[in-house]
């Protein structure tokens, strides 16, 4: 009576598993069976729009067998790995000798291309069965996320040295989710430098300490960049969650999806200050979550002056031929448009009706 899922392309047998852990073969499943065909081609082409600009495009994956997406679907890098999938998959704690064999194959199957650990990012709609976690009344605003790791700073120990120790196997960076105050980014470099020293001491520390990098993920956040970027390396901007704190929108209710949108002026406008910060520090960003993956928010993040974006690796084909057939120019000239608009609705009807325009010319 148990359920199974044999993974055969990393060997993994899973027994009973999470929703989420369902969740992400289905997804997996579906995708493989519903690739056009007619978009494959693009996905070996480089993303430059019709003046040369080109823009670097990563994938989020979550699953070892997501590795052969990277691959086929034309990704330039790893932009994020969610390295909570293999908690939730089991009873207890993977152990550092277990996160170490799985960052270990990964770096290795990426075949050079650089990679982007988060580290733990559970909490809030992602438990863990044996962690004692509270009853929460709002688990989306409380325990989670760094906070967790931060708390329970053993756990988070052994993550950061199999994650440091799988460095040496190929271009490794170190994600973390849900910064909101700068003490959090001293207390984990003060972490790092500890562990680093240790592993020296064994000899198993990469040659240097990995770029560190924090998710976006908050509005907060983003008044505060001035104080973070400093001590950091780069900055992904997890739109997901983004879009659900910056219009106090719950991104798993069906029932306000309708005020939920990526094109909503407020968040067009937190992008757009995040840019801003980062570029002023010479600090890489990058557009990480579902909407990179959407042709007219990808439109859009091109006239902004976005240039890394991390998606699905399913989608990266579509954008790439999106870009291909678009004018950076002409996208500049809509983003100024589109900020004199009001509506999120008014914004991607124009952003979708000038993008087919561009690809009915081509």
């Amino acid at each position: 009576g148990d359920f199974l899922i044999v993974d055969g392309n990393s060997g993994i047998v899973f027994v009973n598993p999470s929703q989420e852990i369902k969740s992400e073969y289905e997804r997996l499943h579906k995708e493989q069976k519903e690739l056009e065909d007619k978009l494959l081609p693009y996905a070996a082409l480089p993303a430059e729009t019709i003046e040369g600009d080109r823009l670097e495009i990563g994938a989020n994956i979550a699953l070892l067998s997501d590795l052969k997406l990277v691959s086929s679907h034309g990704a330039d890098y790893v932009g994020l790995y969610r390295s909570e999938f293999p908690f939730l998959a089991r009873s207890s704690f993977p152990s550092e000798q277990e996160q170490y064999n799985l960052y270990t194959s990964i770096l290795k199957q990426a075949e050079g291309k650089s990679v982007t650990i988060r580290t733990l990012d559970v909490g809030g709609d992602k438990f863990l069965p044996y962690l004692d976690a509270p009853q929460e009344d709002n688990p989306a605003l409380g325990w989670r996320s760094v906070r967790i790791s931060l708390d329970m700073e053993e756990v988070f120990r052994e993550q950061l040295r199999a994650i440091l120790k799988a460095g040496n196997q190929g271009r490794l960076r170190i994600l973390f989710p849900m910064i909101t105050a700068a003490w959090e980014v001293r207390r984990i470099r003060n972490i790092l430098g500890e562990e680093m020293q240790n592993l020296e001491k064994r000899g198993e520390s990469p040659p240097e300490l990995p770029e560190l990098g924090l998710m976006l993920e908050v509005p907060g956040t983003v008044k505060i960049l001035d104080k973070l970027l400093p001590m950091l390396d780069f900055v992904s901007i997890g739109t997901n969650d983004m879009i659900q704190y910056t219009l106090a929108v719950d991104r798993n209710n069906p029932k306000v999806e309708p005020w939920s949108s990526p094109f909503h002026p407020a968040v067009i406008r937190i992008l757009q200050e995040s840019l801003q910060k980062c570029s002023e520090y010479c600090v890489p960003v990058t557009v990480c979550g579902e909407a990179a993956g959407i042709p007219a928010f990808a439109y859009l993040l091109l006239g902004m002056g976005f240039c890394n974006l991390s998606m699905n690796p399913t989608s990266i084909p579509s954008i790439k031929n999106t870009f291909r057939n678009m004018s950076s120019e002409q996208a500049r000239l809509d983003v100024d448009a589109v900020f004199g608009m009001e509506e999120a609705k008014e914004i991607r009807d124009y952003l979708e009706s000038s993008l087919q325009e561009s690809l009915d010319v081509i």
